[in-house]
């Protein structure tokens, strides 16, 4: 009999294993190719909005060589110096990809896909925590729903579709298993050894988050919260005796702060309302309004009601508008309803507060702009989990509870299929915004900047005027409009429009570039050389003006000079065959041929049918006296190109030289 019991029992535990395997191996799978399934449509959607200032005009990215230099360049020396692992994710995608954007999308949904594992990780570990493990019998599937209503809700295609966003995505995933593996080193109990490796990983994601994005600056308050409520069952004694740990994580938070801030912080966040059309006080007014539209985006996402660049009015008192004071009301009720929950309905408690708690950064006194939907990717982790415990807390029918779940994931998959098209396209995506905002100048301007760059420039004339009418004293947007109007070749209104940028913002770089361009087109070269030196003046970086410097420098015979702008520019990105072209012939007219020819060289392992190319290789071996060399080259470009005039006339020429020796 006990034999038989022995054997009965190995093979309970046997299928049990199995269940597990099954269901661990399984869930991971669903969640990748649910991810993949609805976002499958992102893949060709391009750089868009802040896209450029930080991948395609950041040239700290364009890694060439794995190389430990290249890489701290990268994260340090880029547009957002405080978040290096994401500006380092971005420069490793250009290593392998250069500018396609399909890898960028790749890794973006790699990220929310260990997101949602993070997550499913994080809740089951938390059902299982002593607070809560005898209220919870299904903790298996409660955290698997929740991480797969987290994972399909339409609101993420901010932080997962929209490129950027990666630095938040990071923050995102990095914090969340930050705090999945301090759990299991908290529930590994008496295991000493295994407890301590859990927490260095902890300390580690912590520093990995808050080198992506600084709202990860909350996340040791949130461990602290989190051991409180569902380790120490909310002990006052225990609070008491730890609260010089609570005093060591402000500080720490207030020292992250300063070093984001600077050493006069004041000062700094008052600064960055100088380019805002909302003081401090307003945007702090504004963010009740904002937190109460995030918490209604989050139960009605329908894809109408999601705009990459939403324009909120802006409240000036406590009733202008009346409804500030409701929601200032309604979060002080939520806060409110987290307290008393928090003996009865811990868990309820703790998604209310982290939601509010993780909102705090981004939706407080920092002059950030007003509004983004990717700020809720991290608080919606807890705010799914509620949800799907309230169901199975009030369904009790097991079938009704999947079936209900089922369908709203469906529903919000279909959602982020349909908002994921709108990003297919820049002009489909500025149209959207323009559609939902139109009385905020951005969208207009960014939509006639996609129409200009998709070659359709006379149309977007038009939207960059309508973005003036509303704003008039826009650098940016006169800087554009200037492009718009070389482009269909109103080169006296373009130059008008650069110079009422550079009035508007003297130390505007890319319009002094752009008002360079337009001279050095209208034979102006000295006028352009100026404008090119005060475009590298603002910006010492711009590989473009560095180049073109260099270009019409060698116009007026000043090669020596020109050299070493290309060089300059060729550091900072290596691979630019124009560039390497134009220092070709400078170092050729101050007879440094070998260096000259090894720049074609260069050219020519990157476009091999460039004949024009061919032909100065061979130009050059010619004035070396190295004629049969030269014939070879000659020959090479009439091979690609057997009509080349120029080549013909080279070849001839350098057979009769050679026929005469």
């Amino acid at each position: 009999m006990g034999k038989n019991s022995g054997c009965e029992n190995d093979g309970i535990k046997k299928r049990l294993f199995a269940r597990r395997f099954v269901f661990f191996s399984a869930a991971p799978i669903l969640f990748a190719g649910l991810a993949f399934l609805i976002y499958s449509n992102t893949f060709g959607t391009p750089f868009v909005f802040d896209d450029r200032l930080h991948i395609p005009d950041n040239p700290h990215i364009r890694l060439t060589e794995l190389d430990p230099e290249g890489i701290i360049a990268a994260g340090v020396k880029s547009r957002a110096k405080h978040r290096p692992v994401a500006n380092i994710s971005f420069a490793l995608n250009y290593y392998f990809h250069q500018y396609d954007v399909a890898g960028y999308h790749l890794t973006n949904i790699f990220i929310h896909i260990l997101t949602a594992i993070f997550v499913w990780l994080l809740v089951k570990n938390t059902l299982l925590t002593p607070s809560l493990r005898s209220k919870y019998q299904h903790a298996g599937t409660i955290a698997f729903f929740t991480a797969l209503l987290w994972l399909a809700h339409p609101l993420q295609t901010q932080s997962v579709t929209y490129i950027v966003q990666r630095m938040n995505s990071l923050a995102a995933m990095f914090c969340v298993l930050s705090l999945v593996l301090y759990v299991k080193g908290r529930l590994a109990g008496q295991d000493a050894k295994r407890s301590w490796v859990w927490y260095i990983g902890c300390v580690i994601a912590g520093l990995l988050a808050l080198a992506s994005k600084q709202i990860a600056a909350t996340l040791p308050l949130f461990i602290f919260l989190y051991e409180w409520f569902f380790f120490q069952d909310l002990s006052r004694t225990w609070l008491r005796r730890r609260l010089p740990y609570f005093v060591a994580i402000v500080f720490i938070f207030v020292l992250v702060s300063l070093v984001y801030l600077g050493p006069s912080p004041f000062e700094k966040l008052t600064r960055s309302y100088a380019r805002r059309h909302f003081t401090m006080a307003e945007r702090l007014l504004t963010q009740f309004r904002i937190v109460i539209f995030y918490i209604s985006l989050l139960f009605c996402p329908h894809p109408a009601r999601l705009n990459l660049d939403h324009d909120f009015a802006i409240s000036h008192s406590l009733i202008n508008p009346p409804t500030t004071l409701l929601c200032l009301a309604l979060i002080l009720g939520l806060i409110a309803l987290a307290v008393w929950l928090a003996k009865k309905e811990r868990l309820l408690s703790f998604c209310i507060l982290w939601f509010m708690g993780n909102l705090v950064i981004e939706s407080s006194i920092i002059g950030l702009e007003l509004v983004f939907e990717h700020r809720l990717y991290l608080p919606s982790v807890f705010v799914s989990l509620a949800i799907v415990t309230l169901v199975w807390r009030y369904i009790k029918q097991d079938w009704v509870r999947v079936t209900g779940l089922c369908v709203a994931v469906l529903f919000l998959c279909i959602w982020t299929y349909e908002r994921n098209k709108i990003y297919g396209d820049a002009v489909t995506l500025w149209q959207d915004c323009v559609a939902k905002s139109p009385r905020k100048a951005r969208p207009y301007s960014n939509l006639a900047t996609a129409l200009k760059d998709s070659g359709r420039p006379a149309e977007a004339v038009a939207y960059f005027n309508k973005s003036l009418e509303l704003e008039p004293d826009s650098a940016e947007v006169h800087n554009n409009l200037g492009n718009a109007l070389s482009r269909i070749g109103q080169t006296d209104e373009a130059i008008e429009h650069y110079k009422k940028a550079l009035n508007l913002k003297p130390n505007f770089s890319e319009a002094h570039y752009n008002l360079a361009v337009v001279l050095a087109r209208q034979g102006k070269t000295d006028e352009a050389i100026a404008e090119y030196r005060d475009a590298l003046r603002f910006k010492p970086d711009d590989v473009d003006a560095l180049s073109n410097l260099g270009f019409e420098l060698a116009k007026k015979d000043k090669s020596d000079e020109a050299i070493e702008y290309y060089k300059k520019a060729l550091q900072l990105e290596p691979g630019n065959v124009i560039t390497h072209g134009r220092s070709g012939l400078a170092l050729a007219n101050v007879d440094k041929i070998d260096e000259a020819i090894e720049e074609f060289r260069i050219v020519l392992k990157k476009r091999p049918d460039d004949v024009e190319m061919q032909c100065n290789v061979g130009i050059l071996l010619e004035r070396q006296g190295k004629i049969t060399e030269a014939i070879k080259e000659y020959r090479q470009a009439l091979q690609i190109n057997p009509e080349y005039t120029k080549a013909q006339e080279l070849l001839k020429a350098a057979l009769s030289k050679q026929k005469n020796r």
